[in-house]
């Protein structure tokens, strides 16, 4: 679009999204299993608005897999949105109330996310999104979509797990 506009490669510079990692790091993770009255397990967790772009409902369908294989596993989804009552709706449908979360928008979001064990990027489309970029700085295990700019900061296999957009299959087996 710039190049059509007659800016020149040499005058474009590309500007990643940042966070503040001293900040994030200096805050203490909270308990999620006493905040939301979670039995105890490891806690796989979403931050993000509840719209059809994060893709929670992939993280929901891939729930009842990961549950074969890790029985004690809490699924915590932050967030508010469009999709809250067909999500409630879907997790109900599994049998998931005992173990799927949705608390909705919370402001104490990154003492929440230094207690997950996994943190999961569910998006089909992303320019980045600095949920992920807290993750990495609190050093979270990473399960995230090859969607977006997010593949520019995960690297598959070395910071994190890359995984098909769409795809709950996948994203269960990561």
């Amino acid at each position: 679009m710039l190049l059509d506009d007659g800016v020149t490669e040499t005058d474009v510079v590309t500007v990643h999204e940042g966070i503040d990692v001293a900040r994030v790091q200096a805050i203490a993770p909270a308990s999620v299993q006493s905040a939301f009255d979670l039995l105890p397990g490891k806690v796989v967790g979403n931050i993000g608005a509840l719209v059809p772009h994060k893709g929670q409902k992939y993280l929901i369908e891939a729930a009842p897999l990961v549950l074969q294989q890790a029985p004690d596993a809490r699924f915590l989804v932050l967030g508010e949105g469009e999709l809250r009552t067909a999500l409630e709706r879907r997790i109900a449908e599994l049998g998931l109330r005992e173990h799927v979360v949705l608390p909705g928008f919370r402001n104490d979001v990154l003492a929440l996310l230094k207690a997950f064990d996994v943190f999961v990027m569910s998006s089909v489309t992303e320019g980045l999104g600095t949920s992920l970029l807290d993750a990495m700085a609190s050093s979270r295990a990473i399960v995230a979509t090859e969607a977006g700019g997010i593949p520019e900061v995960v690297v598959d296999g070395e910071t994190g797990l890359l995984v098909p957009p769409r795809n709950h299959q996948a994203r269960a087996a990561a």
